[in-house]
């Protein structure tokens, strides 16, 4: 007796694929500045909250296909316009501060390896 299984929705699976990266990259960040996930989320303004929220974000465009509304949604409701000036903001500082660019290096290896290769793109297969 052979079984079929169902024809794979590969928007289905892609969607899956960026929910797991986001979700990574947002518990990774978080754990590395010793804060809980949800602290990204608040509308905390002091640079021990903003900076990890503005490397999240950068992190997740470049490493998901997710929109910048879709990514403001995953920090509390943020408009696309904050996560455009968070990733701006962090593209510009990681090219002056080798701290920073090592931090940003150090957290793409680790959540390369808890989730694979990431970035979804719609001519993936």
């Amino acid at each position: 007796m052979q079984t079929t299984h169902p024809p794979c929705d590969l928007t289905s699976t892609r969607a899956l694929a960026r929910e797991s990266t986001i979700a990574a990259i947002k518990h990774a960040v978080a754990y590395f500045f010793g804060m809980p996930v949800e602290e990204l989320h608040y509308n905390n303004t002091t640079r021990a909250v903003t900076v990890p929220r503005q490397i999240a974000m950068y992190l997740i465009k470049q490493m998901t296909d997710a929109s910048l509304p879709e990514i403001g949604r995953r920090f509390g409701g943020k408009h696309h316009s904050t996560v455009m000036h968070a990733i701006a903001k962090i593209e510009e500082r990681r090219h002056l501060d080798a701290g920073l660019d090592f931090t940003l290096s150090k957290l793409t290896t680790n959540i390369m390896g808890q989730v694979g290769r990431p970035k979804v793109s719609p001519t993936s297969n």
